[in-house]
């Protein structure tokens, strides 16, 4: 009894799935990265809410220290701060690894 139903079982199994795809799962993990190819480049959310791309391949950011204990600097000097702040060399190096797109 359960010989003929395995028999019916087995050969309906073979006619779903053909002979060359294998019920294995999948492996995941180092070595199957290089099937896989690279791992996806991911933005730094924290860099990407402070810094913002401008032209010439620079970034630019805004000034820190404006919330409070402002009344003791300078006019000039508070005004300054404004300004928005562009990056130099250095941060430019790690600012485009931080922020691939």
């Amino acid at each position: 009894m359960f010989g003929s139903i395995l028999s019916t079982l087995r050969t309906t199994v073979q006619r779903l799935v053909p002979a060359t795809t294998t019920l294995l799962p999948t492996l995941g993990g180092p070595q199957t990265q290089a099937i896989r190819g690279m791992a996806k480049l991911k933005t730094h959310k924290g860099t990407a809410k402070r810094w913002k791309a401008i032209d010439k391949g620079l970034y630019q950011r805004r000034q820190t220290g404006l919330r409070h204990k402002n009344l003791r600097l300078r006019s000039d000097i508070r005004r300054g701060k404004h300004a928005p702040v562009v990056c130099t060399e250095g941060q430019k190096w790690h600012l485009d690894r931080l922020l691939p797109y």
